[in-house]
């Protein structure tokens, strides 16, 4: 029984690792669109998007946790299995406004 058990665990591990790597892939799709979207503010505007700043932190986070989970790294399943990484990235309000 014990045998079958682990056996199970084994190939949900692989499932979810099939299934991340997917979304993986995905979300280089939306880092692309990101790196096109900030160089067209940088380009026009002369600085970087300040949310697409925080929205590719949070997204480079994400991705870091896909990778430690598909490497066997960590158990942890990334989102939606856990909470999104949330941005630490700290922008000046003078900055932002200008």
């Amino acid at each position: 029984m014990s045998q079958n058990y682990e056996n199970k665990n084994a190939w949900m591990r692989v499932l979810f690792v099939v299934l991340f790597w997917i979304v993986f892939y995905v979300t280089q799709l939306v880092i692309a669109a990101v790196v096109a979207a900030q160089c067209a503010f940088t380009i026009f505007s002369g600085k970087p998007n300040h949310n697409l700043l925080k929205f590719g932190d949070m997204l480079a986070k994400y991705i870091q946790d896909i990778l430690r989970y598909v490497t066997f790294n960590t158990d942890e399943r990334p989102f939606p299995f856990n909470e999104f990484p949330k941005s630490d990235l700290v922008i000046d309000q003078a900055d932002a406004q200008s």
